[in-house]
């Protein structure tokens, strides 16, 4: 089933630099996003040319309209705007030119598109997606993202709107799944940097552990705490979080299951997370297993070990 995606982000002064650095590729490298592919940053194009640094034109967009700031003002919203990657993939590029032009005009018109930063369609990461960034002046001239995005229920008409739009261009996209009925809270960033440390190391783990046996020296028992010891944390990290994991997992499962009963906010973070936390799931019940097989002495020697430096940090 697929969606139609938007998502906003207000960002005060000091964030906006590095969106202008991500959007429009001006780093050398992106060691933090893997996903983006180099040899096709030539792909990417502009629905609106920035102009300039994303500071300079939202400045000269404050100053025309004779804005009053404050400062932590939000001086821009960076809104994402795609589709699930089953229906955007399947597109050729002029389509999905189109999709994204429409989903731009969908926007233009509430917040005048005199007000666009920028807007990037990016085609070197796993999906294509475009970043439109806009400075958040009132029709009244007045600098205020929260007059224009409004509250809670406010953010479901937006959803609302922005689905009738893009539904009747492509009728097969359906409305998102709710905040509402998930109830999900963010799962912590660690936690997923902890479950990708721990599946590379899995191999090296089990083959720590399984020699732990055959160990018949003090130097070999020191060298086999010592190459745990840099792998375990992560494990233990993820064990001690099981009771989070599963409940997103529960409470993910039964939001799908009821989604046609209550619609309302949704995003690209529905699609990920589902797979995100079957697969920490799997590796919290590989964490659990694998320090279930250390033998109780070595379990205690390295658990001493991983308290002690963590005091000493």
């Amino acid at each position: 089933m697929p969606y139609a995606i938007m998502r906003f982000q207000k960002c005060a002064a000091g964030g906006v630099a590095a969106k202008n650095r991500h959007n429009e590729r001006l780093k050398s490298e992106y060691k933090s996003n893997p996903n983006i592919d180099r040899d096709r940053t030539k792909d990417n194009y502009h629905l609106v040319e920035p102009n300039g640094k994303y500071k300079q034109r939202y400045t000269e967009m404050i100053e025309q309209a004779g804005c009053r700031t404050r400062a932590n003002s939000v001086v821009m919203v960076e809104t994402m705007l795609t589709a699930s990657p089953e229906f955007i993939s399947k597109l050729n590029p002029a389509e999905q030119r189109q999709y994204f032009e429409r989903a731009a005009a969908f926007l233009y018109d509430r917040i005048g598109k005199e007000h666009v930063i920028s807007a990037i369609v990016h085609m070197d990461e796993t999906s294509p997606h475009m970043h439109l960034c806009f400075c958040p002046i009132t029709k009244d001239g007045r600098l205020s993202a929260k007059d224009i995005l409004g509250n809670r229920a406010r953010m479901s008409e937006w959803q609302d709107d922005f689905y009738e739009y893009m539904h009747g261009f492509y009728p097969e996209l359906e409305r998102g799944l709710p905040s509402a009925i998930t109830h999900r809270k963010h799962i912590p960033p660690y936690l997923f940097r902890a479950m990708d440390n721990a599946s590379k190391s899995y191999d090296a783990i089990m083959k720590a552990i399984s020699d732990v046996t055959v160990f018949n020296s003090g130097r070999k028992r020191d060298e086999a705490l010592a190459l745990l010891g840099q792998y375990l944390p992560d494990l233990y990290k993820l064990q001690a979080q099981s009771k989070l994991i599963d409940e997103q997992a529960k409470a993910l499962r039964e939001a799908i299951k009821e989604k046609d009963a209550l619609l309302e906010e949704q995003d690209t973070e529905l699609f990920a997370l589902g797979c995100k936390i079957d697969a920490l799931q799997a590796e919290k019940d590989k964490a659990v297993a694998a320090i279930e097989m250390l033998p109780p002495e070595l379990r205690r020697s390295l658990e001493q070990k991983l308290k002690q430096h963590g005091k000493e940090r």
